[in-house]
C-alpha cells in the first residue's frame, strides 16, 4: 500500500515538474522544503516572486498554502532589519519538508533550491545597485554604484546621448548588476594581461 502511494506521489510530482502546482498539499511540502534548505528567513515578496511569478505554484494555491502553513505552525512570519515580512520554517515545517524526499527526485529538489538561491542573490545584487540618471547640457550620465553592504565595489558614470538610452541601460543593469561588475573586471584583467610571445 505504501509503495503504491509513494509511486502515485512520484508520478504526481513528476507531472507537476513542468507546470504550475495547483495542489495545496504538494505546494505546502515544496514551500517547507525550500525554507528548510535555505535555513534562514526569506522575504515573503521574494518567495512569492519565485513561486508564483516564476510559474512554480498557482497564485490562489500559493495564497491558500501560505495561510494554511502559518495557521498550522509549519512556517512563521516575522520582520527582517529592513522591516520586510519574512517567512521561516518551524520544526513542524521541517517534518513536512521531509515528505518531499520520498515523493520527488533529488534532481528536482536541487533544481528548485538552486532557483531560489539564485533569486535571493539576484535580489541582493539589485538592492545593492544604485542607478541614477544625471542630465547634462548635451546627453546625460548614467551613474551606477554597486555595493556589497557598506563596501562600494564599483562607482561608474557612463555618458549616454539621452535619458531614454540611460533608462534602457539602467534597466538592463538593474536586472543583474553582478554581470556588469564581472564584465568590468574581466575587461580590466584581459586588457592588462601580458602579451603572449
Amino acid at each position: 500500500m505504501k509503495k503504491k502511494m509513494r509511486d502515485e506521489n512520484l508520478m504526481k510530482i513528476s507531472e507537476l515538474a513542468d507546470r504550475c502546482i495547483t495542489d495545496t498539499a504538494i505546494a505546502g511540502i515544496l514551500l517547507c522544503h525550500l525554507l528548510t534548505e535555505l535555513d534562514k528567513p526569506v522575504e515573503s515578496e521574494l518567495l512569492y516572486d519565485i513561486c508564483v511569478t516564476g510559474g512554480m505554484i498557482n497564485f490562489f494555491t500559493y495564497q491558500e498554502t501560505v495561510a494554511c502553513l502559518l495557521e498550522n505552525g509549519s512556517i512563521a512570519s516575522g520582520r527582517n532589519e529592513d522591516r520586510e515580512e519574512v517567512y521561516s520554517v518551524t520544526d513542524s515545517g521541517k517534518e513536512t519538508a521531509r515528505k518531499l524526499h520520498s515523493v520527488a527526485a533529488k534532481s528536482y529538489r536541487d533544481d528548485i533550491v538552486s532557483a531560489m538561491r539564485k533569486a535571493i542573490q539576484r535580489k541582493r545584487s539589485q538592492k545593492d545597485a544604485v542607478i541614477t540618471c544625471e542630465p547634462l547640457e548635451k546627453g546625460c550620465h548614467l551613474h551606477v554604484v554597486l555595493k556589497d553592504r557598506d563596501t562600494v565595489l564599483l562607482d561608474l558614470r557612463l555618458f549616454t546621448p539621452d535619458s531614454e538610452t540611460a533608462g534602457q541601460l539602467g534597466e538592463r543593469i538593474r536586472k543583474n548588476p553582478s554581470v556588469l561588475y564581472h564584465d568590468v573586471l574581466q575587461a580590466v584583467l584581459n586588457g592588462t594581461a601580458p602579451a603572449e610571445e
